[in-house]
């Protein structure tokens, strides 16, 4: 990626890899061993993380046949870049080799008088993000991974304490156990570390609609542009666009080194104190008269390509309302990414705090030198991890808000949207990683000096 290349150098002595001297571990020290609850893209993460230190034995489950992702693309700005060359610098050879596009991020108003009227961002544009296909990203994060470490078709039946201070138990489908000294989920709101972690009466096992609903698709360059014309696809200049209409978004860029075209198509709907359901279902017809204002040529291409693709039935999947954890861990489990906070939001957001948070979770185990010093490791990650994530979670469904026209005072006002969707990505954006990563390490210290644990 030029103007990203990654140095190790650069980073500040509390992140460097370990040199031989610090890996050497003294013959009555036992590895630590961790169970990744997950295959998606945040536990294999993680799992990079974690495999940078030695005293650390890993085996990462899933129970698809396959590791593998559903939604086509991520979209990754320039902190969360910052994160995965911190938790691995050959991260960022993984998304080269995954076609990753950098593109500038243009938005535009769908509908009204100033449709195809460009909203004026400053700083949010020139910054851009880079694009990649989920699943190419995750093979190529997976492809150096020791086949002895990566479990799928494996699926965890329960986690119990084993007998007091030896870790949890897992239990898995063929009747086989085997013990932990920390099991980490990364296997999304319904999985069984938030259940262990939780409890079953904790009130965010009861997922409630957030009045909004989205649909990726990927389509080949070619398709896309017959439809939604040349002009507004230019593989010579890649852009991300997004589209804001009444009560909806679109957004349409480039993955697999701009061969293909992701559209992501969503919208508001009412009935948020429903019982939730993970799709709301449209005829071709329903779901062409859904966006039916936006005007521009672009926006009736993208919901043809959408019609092409689903020919009888179009699901979107509805996003949750985000119900706050208590906690992210206990004495030996801890959660990230989906895992931990649940709420998805139009732009993905979920997936930058779920690479900050393995960053957070692989330095922490890193310095955690015994079993013992587990617990405390947990403890420092969920004080500094799960408020930031709050903070994310809570502007990411502002954002949702402006995205689709909808947000109170504001609407479809260019300029009013402009400034507060400036003031809402700077939120977000505004972290120093490796600050971020030295505030957990310090709590972790202090709580050793405290003596506080579980």
């Amino acid at each position: 990626m030029p103007g990203h290349r990654f140095s190790p150098s650069n980073l500040p002595p509390h992140l460097l890899p370990l040199t031989p001297e610090d890996s050497i571990m003294t013959s009555h020290t036992s590895a630590i061993r961790v169970a990744i609850i997950g295959g998606g893209v945040a536990g294999a993460v993680l799992l990079r993380g974690l495999l940078r230190h030695p005293h650390i034995a890993i085996d990462m489950y899933d129970s698809q046949q396959s590791f593998k992702e559903e939604d086509p693309g991520l979209e990754l700005g320039p902190t969360t870049l910052a994160a995965l060359r911190a938790v691995d610098p050959f991260l960022e050879t993984c998304l080269d080799g995954a076609g990753a596009v950098y593109t500038p991020t243009d938005l535009r108003l769908a509908t009204g008088p100033q449709a195809g009227h460009r909203l004026d961002i400053d700083g949010h544009s020139i910054r851009g993000k880079y694009s990649v296909d989920r699943q190419a990203f995750l093979a190529e994060m997976l492809a150096g991974v020791p086949p002895r470490m990566v479990h799928p078709n494996t699926r965890v039946t329960s986690i119990v304490e084993a007998s007091p201070g030896n870790g949890l138990m897992l239990a898995f489908s063929d009747g086989t156990q085997k013990r932990y000294d920390v099991v980490i989920g990364a296997d999304g709101v319904h999985g069984k570390t938030r259940a262990h972690v939780l409890g079953p009466s904790d009130p965010a096992h009861n997922p409630r609609p957030s009045g909004y609903w989205r649909l990726p698709i990927n389509v080949p360059l070619g398709r896309a542009r017959q439809l939604m014309g040349p002009e507004a696809l230019d593989p010579r200049n890649p852009k991300q666009l997004i589209w804001i209409g009444d009560g909806t978004m679109m957004q349409h860029n480039f993955l697999n080194g701009g061969n293909d075209v992701q559209i992501t198509t969503a919208a508001t709907f009412d009935g948020t104190d429903e019982e939730f359901t993970w799709a709301k279902l449209f005829t071709p017809e329903e779901f062409a008269n859904i966006f039916s204002q936006n005007s521009p040529d672009t926006c009736q291409g993208m919901v043809k390509l959408v019609q092409s693709v689903y020919t009888v039935q179009i699901a979107g999947i509805c996003q949750m309302q985000h119900v706050p954890s208590r906690t992210y861990a206990s004495k030996n489990a801890c959660l990230v990414g989906d895992a931990a906070h649940g709420g998805l939001s139009l732009q993905g957001s979920a997936c930058d705090i779920a690479v900050e948070e393995a960053l957070v979770l692989s330095t922490l185990l890193g310095r955690a030198q015994s079993k013992s010093a587990v617990p405390t490791a947990l403890r420092a990650f969920d004080e500094v991890c799960r408020p930031r994530a709050e903070l994310v979670i809570r502007a990411s469904f502002d954002i949702n808000l402006l995205l689709t026209g909808r947000a109170p005072g504001i609407g479809l006002d260019p300029v009013l949207l402009a400034n507060t969707l400036r003031q809402k990505w700077d939120m977000i954006e505004n972290i120093d990683i490796n600050a971020h990563c030295l505030k957990a390490m310090n709590s972790m210290d202090h709580q050793i000096v405290m003596g506080r644990g579980w």
